[in-house]
């Protein structure tokens, strides 16, 4: 495998964790918004994940990075809340709010953040590695 393929690995585990952390985030930042985007009442916002699949990345066998291929929705339920003082609350004085987890949310932003800083320092070892190369090759 060459310094290149590690790099390109490297930069697609970089890439999967971005998007990760990007929906954490915005799962966290919506775990109360209890209305659609359009201002509709009574369907909260959905908690999203990302969905990645290995993805060849060079000529070689073990030359696997990873890739993005979805965000779903997982088949949780809401919360209803009674608060009938709540201008989202039905008929029944429930209010729909989002099946989002925050502490899990957290880790597993916590847990893309250290991925993350694992493929940047193998992508910067890589780099590294490939100038020493150079560097032999000029003594």
């Amino acid at each position: 495998m060459s310094v290149f393929d590690t790099i390109r690995i490297a930069a697609s585990g970089l890439t999967a964790q971005r998007l990760r952390m990007d929906v954490a985030a915005s799962n966290m930042a919506n775990a109360q918004t209890t209305r659609t985007q359009n201002g509709q009442a009574g369907q909260p916002y959905q908690e999203e994940a990302v969905v990645f699949q290995a993805q060849q990345m060079g000529p070689m066998p073990a030359a696997q990075g990873v890739a993005a291929v979805a965000i779903v929705q997982p088949p949780k339920p809401n919360v209803r809340v009674y608060d009938p003082t709540s201008p989202d609350a039905d008929q029944t004085g429930f209010v729909n709010y989002p099946n989002v987890d925050v502490a899990s949310e957290m880790t597993d932003m916590m847990g893309a953040a250290r991925s993350y800083q694992v493929d940047a320092t193998v992508a910067q070892a890589a780099k590294q590695q490939a100038l020493d190369a150079i560097d032999l090759g000029k003594a």
